[in-house]
């Protein structure tokens, strides 16, 4: 039997080497040289998102399982408590999306979001972008709000659990410049606090799909170069 301590290790450890593979395999994802066609870049945020999934997800979730015998669903994967927080999340959802409206005016944000640089939006691109992000994040959630984080609450307690996350998920943002990562911060505590209250990652998976789908719509609204076509097929 492993102790407490032995898992938040464990938990700490794959978070910093799983992050770190998934840098990489971004690194090589963004090297790719083809031509840029929309289909290309379709299938490349696909992977991106794909490989975010499994190796943020399905690893960490498989080797905790193995060497650990931590079960999928102790990783939070439930309602927990979280009914009561419903109505608060869909407040919070709704100033997210207005906060973003707002952020999207920055030409720098811009150049980040939409993942997807395609010139020309619809109902199946729209669907593609948000299915990408539901998936990823869900990993994603998975392994810092699930794995990480009950884990090092049980081994150190509260506040040096949530300063762990914080500072390892703050990092895995430098990638998109400081800027993102200093913002990562007091996001990444509001879904500490969420998570931690309601015993349960579903309400993080969904403040986080909210942020990131509507800043990508946001920021396609906002960009002069891009524009919504709901008449048009898929792609």
């Amino acid at each position: 039997m492993k102790t407490s301590e032995q898992q938040a290790i464990f938990a700490i450890a794959i978070t910093v080497f799983i992050s770190y593979f998934y840098y990489l395999a971004l690194s090589w994802i963004n090297s790719v040289k083809k031509r840029k066609t929309d289909l290309m870049i379709v299938l490349l945020y696909l992977t991106r998102k794909f490989i975010g999934f499994i190796l943020l997800g399905i690893i960490p979730a498989s080797l905790a399982w193995i060497y650990f015998d931590i079960q999928p669903l102790q990783g939070r994967i439930i309602f927990g408590n979280s009914g009561y927080l419903w109505a608060w999340l869909i407040l919070v959802s709704i100033l997210l999306i207005l906060l973003n409206l707002l952020n999207a005016r920055s030409p720098d944000l811009r150049l980040t979001y939409p993942e997807m640089r395609l010139q020309q939006w619809n109902i199946g691109s729209l669907i593609i972008a948000a299915g990408g992000w539901i998936l990823y994040l869900t990993g994603y959630e998975y392994l810092f709000r699930g794995i990480l984080l009950f884990n090092c609450i049980t081994a150190f307690g509260i506040w040096p659990a949530i300063t762990i996350n914080l500072a390892l998920y703050s990092s895995l943002h430098l990638i998109k410049g400081l800027k993102e990562a200093i913002a990562a911060i007091p996001f990444g505590l509001l879904l500490c606090y969420i998570t931690i209250k309601s015993n349960s990652i579903l309400p993080a998976i969904l403040i986080h799909s909210v942020q990131a789908i509507s800043a990508e719509i946001s920021c396609i609204y906002r960009n002069k170069e891009m524009r919504f076509s709901f008449i048009n097929n898929l792609l």
